[in-house]
């Protein structure tokens, strides 16, 4: 604990200044509170929601790559340099 502490007080100031602003940012946000953790459980409709929007996501995708690859519309680079 000594060494600690004479290497932190051998800091120049502007480091212990944000040593403890990193301290408090630190401790602000680990209080509960809006600011600090919260835990939000989400309702049914909330996950039905989510998942039927990743679903249809995933769907558009699949059918936007399936067309660009059937149409030609997706093309690959030979090599990796840019000219």
């Amino acid at each position: 604990m000594k060494g600690f502490l004479s290497a932190l007080l051998s800091k120049p100031a502007a480091s212990l200044r944000r040593l403890e602003h990193d301290v408090e940012t630190v401790i602000k946000v680990l209080q509960p509170g809006p600011l600090g953790v919260v835990e939000h459980k989400f309702s049914d409709t909330e996950i039905r929601q989510a998942e039927a929007a990743v679903r249809s996501a995933i769907e558009n995708w699949k059918r936007n790559t399936d067309l660009e690859s059937r149409h030609g519309f997706v093309k690959h680079k030979e090599g990796g340099s840019s000219s």
